[in-house]
């Protein structure tokens, strides 16, 4: 709805520059400590989050939160609580924790940050785009490098996973991030850059979840007009991504050799494109960099360029999941044995036999939709979809809206619910780029409605 590059009026709740601070460590300590999927680094984003809670109550009388992100926490309350009962029912209610303990930190996290004020507002979106670019740098520079947990090898290539150890997690952080930074970062050349980092950090993750993804929130974007003038301000910046994608080529294949300085020089080859201006000019400074780099590396066994490519072509330009096929089959055929109120939470069973005859044991069907709905029924699916839609629609921001729908897309396609870092970003991403109540309009103001 609205993208501000013009001063906001003071408010009373314009402060929570602690609330804000805190809130922010939460969501470092989520994306950095493997996004908080393990019971440590997500018990310390929890306290850090009802920390922030706290800290922001005693403005909170002060500081109006729209009834948005009001009804989106109490349904996730609700959820929570569902999930719990649904748990005690079916014999043990601590199975019933993990989720129910998760649903609380999102309703929290979103009530309170939709109470920040303007400056603490731009503080933690600050937070949150250097989040984006460590998570972008971390994820090429184990890729380039092989540096396990930053970059795993999975389908034959060397795959950045970054801090959060999932590569399609950390495509679906840098996704949610890339959109803040389209629609929240006001300076062209700033933006260009760290838009150009972000992309470039999701294409080493290799993950066709994150690109779908990215497409579908970029098409959000492009149904307003303003987002459509914000994504034509970033036509050099594929163009600058994929140069460096290119140098991180020969390093992909997972019997490779590491290759850092073709890494290195794409890299310089896609900063010299966005910082010269134009694409002519980038590739007269290009080519000399990658040529001489090439020369002194390509000699010592350089696996060439073109098993790269057709790595990528077998295994990741193709529509093939016959696992995730088996998943869903097994999952669906538990979700018609209470298809209402759910079998409970923790007691989904998915050890099968697959199409090839091997006995198989997962833990997530990688379709949150239908593992929600088996686990706490239909009840809990509708609750959670609720609970989205009055975040999406709270403040009909075309810039949130695209974050959700990003991750609603890509949550088709992985067990992203499941790793608090996420939805707790993209929930704490929405609040933070959709209108405050108290802001007025101003003739600078650009709107993405």
């Amino acid at each position: 709805m609205l993208i501000t590059e013009a001063p906001i009026r003071a408010t009373a709740g314009s402060g929570h520059r602690t609330t804000a601070t805190v809130l922010g460590a939460a969501l470092a300590v989520a994306v950095l400590g493997q996004g908080a999927f393990h019971p440590g680094p997500f018990l310390l984003c929890a306290v850090l989050v009802v920390a922030a809670g706290c800290s922001a109550f005693r403005e909170r009388t002060r500081t109006p939160v729209a009834r948005g992100p009001l009804l989106a926490a109490g349904l996730l309350g609700a959820f929570a609580a569902w999930a719990l009962a649904r748990a005690a029912a079916s014999g043990d209610a601590l199975l019933g924790l993990p989720t129910a303990a998760v649903a609380g930190v999102l309703a929290i996290a979103i009530v309170t940050t939709a109470g920040l004020g303007p400056a603490a507002r731009d503080l933690l979106r600050g937070v949150v785009l250097t989040l984006g670019v460590v998570v972008a740098a971390a994820g090429w520079i184990g890729t380039a490098l092989h540096l396990a947990p930053l970059s795993i090898p999975g389908v034959g290539l060397w795959r950045a996973s970054s801090t959060l150890t999932y590569a399609n997690a950390a495509a679906a952080v840098l996704v949610t991030v890339l959109i803040v930074a389209v629609t929240r970062v006001e300076d062209r050349r700033h933006r260009r850059l760290l838009v150009a980092v972000l992309l470039l950090g999701l294409a080493a993750t290799l993950s066709r979840g994150g690109a779908l993804a990215l497409a579908v929130g970029l098409a959000v974007l492009a149904c307003t007009p303003a987002g459509r003038t914000r994504l034509r301000s970033l036509a050099p910046v594929p163009f600058a991504a994929g140069l460096g994608f290119v140098g991180l080529l020969p390093s992909l294949p997972e019997g490779a050799t590491p290759q850092p300085l073709l890494a290195a020089a794409g890299l310089a080859a896609g900063a010299a494109l966005l910082l010269r201006g134009t694409p002519r000019r980038a590739a007269i400074a290009a080519v000399p960099v990658l040529a001489v780099t090439g020369l002194v590396v390509g000699p010592w066994g350089s696996p060439p360029v073109d098993t790269a490519v057709v790595a990528l072509a077998d295994t990741r330009l193709n529509g093939d999941s016959s696992a995730r096929v088996d998943l869903a089959r097994v999952t669906l055929e538990q979700f018609r044995t209470a298809p209402v109120t759910g079998i409970g939470p923790g007691r989904l069973d998915l050890t099968y036999v697959d199409q090839a005859g091997n006995r198989v044991h997962a833990w997530f069907t990688h379709l949150e939709y239908l593992q929600v709905a088996t686990e706490t029924g239909l009840v809990g699916l509708a609750l959670v979809l609720a609970a989205a839609a009055a975040l999406a629609f709270g403040h009909r921001s075309a810039a949130g809206l695209a974050i959700l729908a990003a991750l609603a897309v890509q949550s088709a396609l992985d067990f992203l619910w499941h790793i608090p870092a996420v939805p707790l970003l993209a929930c704490a991403a929405v609040v933070l780029i959709s209108p405050h109540p108290t802001d007025e309009p101003h003739p600078t103001h650009k709107e993405i409605s």
